[in-house]
């Protein structure tokens, strides 16, 4: 299933970039709060903060697809210990369904690979799970400037074979436009 998933992400970038439209135009800088969900809940891991840095690569496909790919960094911690970093790396589109505007509700999803690098006592372990996120908020347009504020609310399925490993995050961004 990951070969699956990791040749679909490669044949998607290859289209991407053979449509000749992506470039980079903004970077997008996300923090927000993390929610421990399934799994992660029952073995009592802490809520915690969230960052990501991500960038808006134009549209895909019809104008109201956008490509944004990036990486975001998550701490699993127990009262008593950190258990395990998560870096995501997301290949995510943004459907925005009522077009650009100066506030622009959109819905989303994107694979993820998710490196999980286990830091407690018993093992320095490293480990790779191919995920998805599904994602829904809205885009503001802050008048006059090349910056937007970007709320989200993200439910990330850190490993798709298990799905009991889930985070809920609440994020806020600040998006500039190159």
């Amino acid at each position: 299933m990951k070969k699956l998933l990791v040749f679909l992400i490669a044949a998607g970038l290859m289209l991407s970039f053979a449509a000749g439209e992506l470039s980079a135009r903004a970077i997008i800088i996300k923090g927000g709060y993390a929610m421990m969900q399934n799994d992660l809940e029952d073995i009592d891991a802490e809520n915690t903060w969230t960052f990501g840095v991500f960038f808006d690569m134009g549209t895909f496909i019809f104008n109201s697809l956008k490509f944004k790919p990036g990486l975001d960094w998550v701490s699993i911690e127990t009262s008593n210990a950190s258990l395990y970093d998560i870096w995501g790396i997301h290949f995510d589109w943004y459907w925005y369904f009522m077009g650009n505007s100066s506030i622009s509700p959109f819905l989303g999803f994107g694979p993820s690979l998710n490196y999980k690098d286990y830091n407690n006592k018993y093992s320095r372990d490293k480990d790779s799970d191919a995920g998805v996120d599904l994602f829904a908020g809205a885009q503001f347009g802050i008048s006059g400037t090349p910056f937007e504020l970007i709320l989200e609310a993200r439910y990330r399925f850190i490993d798709i074979a298990d799905r009991d490993e889930n985070i809920f995050a609440i994020l806020l961004g600040l998006q500039y436009k190159f």
